[in-house]
């Protein structure tokens, strides 16, 4: 029997890469929940479109990884807002002018923390990724997301 051992590198990166996403689906289906999955799919698919060396990985998903849950916490603060907001619409109390600009305020803050954070890791990345890897990143991003909410969408229209 002949052992099948490919003769480039990157046909040894795309098996690796094949096995990670299968591991990682495997685990992801088994024990956790929807978004945890999406989490999964996310870094695989990242890690395939940047291409990232091992050495890359190891100082990329840290930053990434740190960046993604200040922008989660970010979000659950906002999510409080718009509760806030839903409450008093429910309860149909009127907003004073003063209660309205606290609320515009804390939503300009959090949309400016966002963009901060969002900076930073860009700028920290630089050190470890190429500005190339950088601009892959935005673009695998912005893929990712638009094949997420296609699949949501699909998912409604079949009532699942």
């Amino acid at each position: 029997m002949k052992l099948y051992l490919p003769n480039n590198c990157l046909n040894m990166k795309k098996i690796l890469l094949l096995t990670c996403i299968i591991l990682i689906s495997n685990i992801s289906f088994a024990q956790k929940g929807s978004r945890e999955k999406v989490k999964a799919f996310k870094v695989a698919y990242i890690t395939e479109k940047l291409e990232l060396s091992s050495t890359e990985a190891q100082e990329f998903w840290p930053l990434y990884n740190a960046h993604q849950e200040t922008i989660s916490k970010l979000r659950m603060q906002k999510r409080k807002i718009i509760r806030a907001l839903k409450e008093v619409n429910a309860n149909q109390q009127d907003l004073s002018d003063e209660e309205a600009t606290k609320y515009l305020d804390n939503h300009f803050k959090l949309e400016e923390q966002k963009h901060l954070s969002r900076k930073k890791l860009l700028t920290d990345l630089k050190k470890v990724i190429s500005s190339k890897k950088i601009l892959k990143l935005i673009k695998a991003e912005t893929d990712f997301n638009k094949r997420i909410l296609e699949k949501i969408k699909e998912k409604r229209k079949r009532g699942n």
